[in-house]
């Protein structure tokens, strides 16, 4: 495998307990080789956190990756997530035990429950879901708990959520012992998710946006955004590409991002993009993009919201 240059600059790292880098890389669709290639190569290029979950069947990669990159674990931040078919206590518990196998560790850094709803869809027969037992009551007593108590038993450094709106938010901040300290959801010029971003802000919690870029589920989402007139004005006042851009508006304003890619010099590109800031003038026209239900380019377009 070809070396790649690392960017000078030191990515910025935010203490929720454990030390969570403002950018980091997703493995989201990266398979068998190839994520266990493209996630050496990113650690290679200085990447320290790297995001995978059960429903990616990547961790035995991603864990292969890690022991043989010849960085200490304690450097790295490992990031999974528990697959909505998993809700409950016991289910929870045995995927975080086959997790940890899998990625070939002795604890992850940060387990996110991957959407607060339960399995819908194919291959399910129609209005069936998976687990059947599944009630927002397992979700916030069931699955959480048992993460809480593989923190208590040092197997899991910190827990959060993915795809939660505010109300799920506060449905969970009722009933825990342990608070979320990560929210990951989609976020981008066209879904700003300026009204949960302050809640979060509220309770401490890390926004960490995926989709920072479009989606491989949705194609069109790539060019609707590297096409945004403050994105293409951006790009050419301070000569960086329409990628780098997008990842610097969220990083500006706290937002974390774990952009994924395959491409050597695209992985070091997202990475390097510390050495220079858009102007308050500049961020205001991002802001005109905003709209009250935004634009969803993944989970073909449903809204958490959605989800009791």
């Amino acid at each position: 495998m070809p070396k790649v240059k690392r960017p000078k600059l030191e990515i910025p790292v935010r203490d929720i307990g454990i030390n969570f880098p403002l950018i980091g890389f997703g493995t989201y669709k990266l398979k068998k080789e190839e994520a266990y290639e493209a996630t050496l190569r990113a650690l290679e290029s200085g990447y320290r956190l790297i995001d995978t979950a059960q429903i990616y069947d990547n961790e035995k990669e991603v864990g292969r990756a890690i022991k043989e990159s010849g960085i200490k674990r304690e450097q790295i931040t490992i990031v999974t997530k528990v697959w909505r078919s998993s809700h409950g206590y016991d289910r929870t518990s045995k995927s975080i035990k086959q997790s940890l196998r899998k990625l070939g560790v002795d604890y992850i850094d940060l387990v996110l429950i991957h959407w607060p709803g339960a399995k819908t869809g194919w291959p399910l027969k129609k209005g069936t879901i998976c687990p059947p037992d599944w009630t927002p009551s397992l979700r916030d007593t069931g699955t959480w708990k048992a993460l809480e108590d593989f923190v208590n038993e040092d197997k899991i450094k910190s827990i959060g959520v993915a795809n939660y709106t505010k109300r799920h938010l506060q449905s969970l901040l009722k009933v825990c012992s342990i608070p979320p300290s990560v929210n990951q959801v989609e976020l981008h010029p066209l879904l700003q998710q300026t009204e949960l971003k302050e809640f979060c802000d509220e309770h401490n919690i890390a926004l960490q946006a995926f989709a920072s870029l479009g989606s491989g589920d949705n194609p069109k989402g790539r060019e609707a955004l590297f096409s945004l007139p403050p994105v293409v004005a951006a790009s050419k006042k301070h000569s960086r590409s329409p990628a780098q851009i997008l990842l610097r508006w969220a990083t500006q304003q706290g937002v974390h991002v774990i952009p994924k890619s395959s491409d050597p010099q695209r992985v070091v590109e997202n990475l390097n993009i510390f050495d220079f800031k858009m102007t308050n003038n500049e961020l205001k026209q991002f802001k005109t993009l905003d709209e009250e239900k935004g634009t969803r380019f993944t989970w073909k377009g449903l809204d958490p919201e959605t989800v009791e």
